[in-house]
């Protein structure tokens, strides 16, 4: 006897009227959405997080949302090119989702390695959990600050909230309609990949104008006293401005960090417009 034929004789003894196929074939649909944002966003664990977790917490999503599109999923095709189709629509749809929602945490690693750069601690490095890679100093701390933030204002809850709203206004079982043209989606997802710069100079200023002036007034002491050591005097004096100016400008940080979440949940909000 067939698996097939032992699950459906099963399903008929216990009364169970549900269609195990089907079932798997839509819950393989939800985690192909879920997983990207739950992989790639670092707020969520990132690397740190063994992937048997992270798979078994889309897994357990993906059942919490299954009540939800039940109906969907009843109208799921069950040939191998259209049901292919829906899955590469879904991995699609994730990967945008989450690249989206991880601009701000690469706009902070990026600020800090322009601080580090800047400030010539560049050499200087240690290992994020987050992603599983070696960083620079700074960049390691406004990583480790916005995540930190974006858990304590509970965005972590607004982003799984927003991911299932998105089987609403995305089904499973039907295509991208591209409501206003393939145009404005695509320009939406240029604009985050170009704020990413923009955001990280952001975050940065402070530190590269406080350095840019350090510079400047070591620029002038060189020109007048030609005998003092400069370059050496400016290896102990930049890394010290640096660190002062991170803890002076800290509240700065904070307020636009909390400015760019906002900003990362409407491009959010817009691409799935746009994609329904």
């Amino acid at each position: 006897m067939s698996l097939d034929e032992i699950l459906t004789q099963a399903r008929n003894e216990f009364g169970i009227r549900v269609d195990f196929s089907l079932v798997v074939f839509s819950m393989a649909l939800i985690l192909a959405r879920l997983l990207p944002v739950i992989i790639l966003t670092p707020f969520l664990g990132g690397e740190s997080i063994p992937g048997q977790v992270r798979i078994s917490l889309g897994v357990v999503l993906g059942v919490v949302l299954f009540p939800a599109v039940a109906e969907q999923a009843a109208q799921i095709p069950m040939g191998f090119i259209p049901y292919l189709a829906l899955f590469l629509k879904e991995v699609f749809i994730g990967f945008a989702l989450a690249f989206i929602v991880d601009l701000v945490f690469q706009a902070a690693g990026t600020a800090g390695a322009f601080m580090d750069m800047f400030s010539g601690a560049t050499m200087a490095q240690m290992m994020v959990p987050q992603v599983q890679r070696q960083v620079t100093l700074y960049s390691s701390l406004k990583l480790q600050l916005v995540v930190v933030l974006f858990l304590t204002l509970n965005g972590h809850h607004w982003v799984i909230e927003n991911l299932a709203d998105s089987f609403l206004k995305l089904p499973l079982n039907e295509f991208p309609r591209f409501s206003f043209g393939l145009g404005p989606f695509f320009e939406v997802v240029l604009r985050v990949f170009g704020d990413l710069f923009r955001i990280g100079l952001a975050l940065a200023s402070p530190v590269l104008l406080a350095v840019f002036l350090t510079e400047a007034a070591l620029g002038v002491i060189n020109r007048a006293a030609p005998q003092i050591q400069v370059f050496f005097m400016a290896m102990q004096i930049k890394p010290a401005v640096t660190a002062l100016m991170v803890i002076v400008s800290l509240h700065l940080i904070f307020g636009r960090f909390v400015q760019e979440y906002g900003a990362m949940f409407l491009n959010f909000r817009r691409a799935i417009g746009l994609l329904g």
